[in-house]
Formats: C-alpha cells, structure tokens, sequence
C-alpha cells in the first residue's frame, strides 16, 4: 500500500499535460483564418512527423506512440487534444513538452540533433487553429 501511495506522488510532481482551453477562442477573427493548408501541415511537418507518421514502424519511431500520426488533416484531428496538451499554447496552459529535446535528422531515424521548437505563437496558433479545425466540416 505504501508503493502506491509513493508512486500517486511522484506521479503528481511529474510533467503532465493540460489543455489550453481555446475552444472559446473560435470567435476571435483570425483564428478560423488558420487552415490545415496555411498553418497546420507546415507545422506538423516542422515539428511532429519527423517521428509521429503512419509509414514509420515502431522501431522508427523513437517513442512516438502508435496510431499518433500528424501527416495528415484526419490523422491530427483523431489526436488534437493530445497534441494541444503536449505542445500547444492558450489561456489555461503553455505546453512544451513537445517537441523533445531530440529529434532524428531523416524521419524514422536516430535521435542526433536538437529539434526544431516552435515560437510561443506557433503554440498558441496551434491551440486555436486545433479548436476551430474541430469545428469545419471535413
């Protein structure tokens, strides 16, 4: 009993995610601007696929979960709280733990570099434009 009550605590003093709470932030005038095609793709093409893709194995992965893909519009939007609580940006929380500190140079492969980090406005674009794409028609 007193492992778990140990490992309850040290749970609660690790790094954990909060969502940003920028559903409200949808009415803001150029936060529907923000697009999969004008924003979206780049960014997970600049900080997410390098390891978070449908075409690499789990081995290529360096820790990425299965089934937490970014390469595509559907791919994100079935993981957008996910990927705001782990690297977006808004009222309620900044959150950068991701991307690590490690990236792979080719996707899939070893972690040999720094990674690329997104400004704290690409983290709270990437919040609102996570809320309002939920909200469009696909």
């Amino acid at each position: 009993m007193r492992f778990i009550l140990l490992c309850a605590l040290i749970a609660g003093c690790t790094n954990t995610q909060v969502a940003t709470a920028t559903r409200t932030l949808c009415a803001e005038p150029d936060a529907m601007a923000l697009t999969w095609d004008n924003f979206g793709h780049q960014f997970m093409t600049d900080f997410c696929t390098a390891c978070h893709d449908s075409t690499l194995l789990h081995s290529q992965r360096n820790g990425a979960p299965l089934f937490h893909d970014c390469e595509t519009l559907m791919g994100v939007l079935e993981i957008a709280d996910h990927i705001d609580s782990w690297a977006g940006a808004g009222p309620a929380a900044d959150n950068t733990l991701m991307p690590p500190s490690e990236c792979p140079t080719t996707p899939g492969g070893p972690l040999n570099r720094s990674c690329p980090q997104p400004t704290q406005k690409q983290r709270e674009d990437l919040s609102k434009w996570l809320a309002c794409e939920r909200t469009r028609t696909h």
